[in-house]
This record gives structure tokens, sequence and C-alpha cells, in this order.
């Protein structure tokens, strides 16, 4: 987009920004995209409090200008040539639009609190996270001039260049990225808050998420080769069209807060991406048989008491239980009598909705 490219600028800048980008979770998933980083379909998710990347940039001005980005990258202190490659890239499509990156020097270094590569949009979080940092600079190199509308509308862009679901980790408590006639101000380009769209039931705003961790070994099948699976899926047109009317029941269910029918949406969304990925041409299958057993027992759980607790996953065996903050002593005994027991280690994350991704100039 034109409008996101930065202006020339002759100031080298020295600095260095730390920034926290939360991971989210879709009840609309976005699975397929066309042309380049253009979602098949409009999604909308949470963003989380506690499950975020953490990134530190460092910017050396450079005596002359490169045709690419200058970049060193270490993930958790450590050199990653996986994901040094992925940032390479990023950068690399960055720079169409922050020219200033080929006349400086990073040095980034970033850490997630929770498991990567194993479905619990670690991307997203980690390139949401850079994404801010740099819009943050160049916000400074240009003397402060950016409007915040701007900066976190380009951050969200830039964003997606690296990780689609991206897009929707720069802000909070939900967004929709994809272009949706129910849903104006919507678009492909970049996400957008939904409670800048319609009135968001309270109810959203607090909503709670524990993360139920059935095996965080990285994925068999990535999500990129995934979306690429999508291209020639017999299912392709059914599935565009099933998320844009589940977009369609959504916009009343979060006006109303009405849990009864958030559930079947949540839900389904949830099955239908795992039964995209069992019936490509190259099928897969990402669930494991404590997957299995925790949705059963979810499921059980809410049929006896009545109470408004569902599922969802995004692209991997790990399970988000999502619940109103008025049950939270409730279900979350149940999770830990029940469910604690289907997880590697014991291990769960409880979260909760958030507002977005933070920075600062200083380190805290």
């Amino acid at each position: 987009m034109k409008t996101f490219v930065a202006g020339t600028s002759k100031k080298l800048i020295k600095t260095k920004i730390y920034t926290l980008a939360p991971s989210n979770i879709a009840l609309v998933k976005y699975w397929g995209k066309r042309d380049f980083q253009i979602p098949l379909n409009p999604s909308v998710s949470f963003s989380l409090k506690k499950a975020q990347s953490k990134t530190e940039i460092e910017v050396l001005p450079i005596k002359t200008k490169r045709n690419l980005p200058s970049v060193e990258f270490t993930f958790e202190k450590k050199p990653s040539k996986v994901f040094s490659s992925k940032v390479n890239a990023f950068l690399k499509h960055a720079s169409r639009y922050c020219p200033w990156l080929l006349d400086h020097h990073l040095v980034i270094d970033s850490e997630n609190n929770f498991p990567h590569s194993s479905g619990i949009a670690s991307s997203a979080s980690s390139m949401a996270s850079m994404a801010i940092g740099i819009m943050q600079i160049e916000n400074q190199l240009f003397e402060n001039t950016l409007s915040p509308t701007h900066l976190l509308s380009k951050a969200s862009f830039l964003a997606r260049l690296g990780s689609g679901s991206a897009a929707r980790s720069i802000e909070g408590p939900m967004v929709i990225w994809g272009e949706s006639s129910r849903f104006p101000k919507s678009n492909n380009q970049y996400g957008v808050r939904v409670d800048q769209i319609l009135e968001l039931h309270p109810i959203f705003k607090t909503f709670c998420n524990a993360i139920l961790i059935i095996d965080y070994k990285s994925k068999k099948v990535s999500s990129s080769t995934g979306h690429h699976l999508m291209n020639d899926h017999p299912y392709r047109e059914s599935r565009i069209l099933q998320a844009h009317n589940h977009l369609g029941e959504l916009e009343e269910v979060l006006t109303t807060g009405d849990l009864s029918n958030l559930i079947p949406i949540v839900e389904r969304e949830a099955l239908s991406l795992h039964s995209l990925m069992m019936s490509s041409s190259d099928y897969y299958l990402l669930f494991k048989p404590n997957t299995v057993q925790a949705i059963n027992e979810i499921i059980d759980f809410r049929k006896s008491t009545k109470l408004p607790i569902m599922f969802t996953l995004d692209a991997g065996p790990n399970i988000h239980v999502l619940y109103p903050q008025a049950l939270k002593a409730q279900v979350e005994e149940f999770i830990k009598l029940q469910l604690k027991r289907l997880c590697l280690n014991n291990q769960i994350l409880f979260d909760g909705v958030g507002p977005g991704a933070t920075w600062s100039f200083s380190k805290k």
C-alpha cells in the first residue's frame, strides 16, 4: 500500500527498543491465502494477555546503504538458522515500506514465554513484536510525527508480511483481519479492532482462556504448508462461504453477549480447520489422542453443568478453553481436576483477553 511507504529521511538513528506482543486465538479461523499474504477469508480473534513474545531491537546506523536489510538475529540469545531465515525474509518485505531499514543495522533477539511451533500462534506474536518495534523506531526517526492510528495500522500491515495472523496481534481485545461486508472498515491489509466497528459486549473484554499443552513438539506440517494446500482443496469455496456465514452470525453475538450462540460458531470453526487439514490432497492430522479426550470431556462438562465453556484450537494439538470471567473459579477447578492429567507434564497456561502490544525505549 502506497499510504504505508515511509518518506525519505536523511537522518540516521541509534537506539534500542523492547517490545511485547501477544499471541492470539482465532474464533473464526484464517486458512488459505492468495497473492501475497492476503487471506482467502476474514478472521477474528482474541488477543491474549500473558502468552507473549518479547523482542529486543538495537538499531545502528551504517555508512553505506544496502540493497537488503542488515540484521543479526538470535532466538533466546542463541543463533537459529530457521528463525533467522524467516526474519530476513520479513525485513526484506518490510524495507519496501520502511526504506530507512536499509540505512541501519539491526541486532534482534526474540523469545517466547510459551512453546513455539506447536500451534499457539508464536509466529503471530513474534512478528507482531518486531513490527511494533520497527514502527516505534520509525516514529522516533520522523520526530514522533506519526499518528497513533497510522502507526498501529502500519504495524499490523507489516506484521502480516511476516505471518498473516500476526496482523491480529498488534491490538486488543478483539481484532478482525480480512474484508467482511458485515464489519465496516475491515480489510485484507491490516487488522482492525472489533470495538472500533461495533459495540462490543463487556463480557468479551475479560474473557478467560486456558491453554492445554497436549504436546509442545514442533508440528510435522507447518501452517505455511497448510495454507498452500488450500489452493486446490476440494472444499475451498465451501470453506470461504462458511467463514463468511460464521462472521455474520458472530456480529450479533459480539453485541449481545449470547454465549449459547457463540459456542457452536467457535467449535465448528476449530473442527472445520482440522477437517480441512485431514481432507487436503496431502492430508495430515495434528490431533493427539489426548486432544480428542480433552475435547470430549469439555463437551460432557458443558452438558452436565449447562455452563458456557467452549474449546477451540489453532493449527496444532493444543486446546484453548474459553469461558467468561464470572465462571473462572468453577471452570478452572474442572480444568485442574479433569483436564490437567491429559496435558504434557500437567502443563496449563491460564490466560485471558489482553490489550495488545506494548513497547519501551528503556529496559524495565
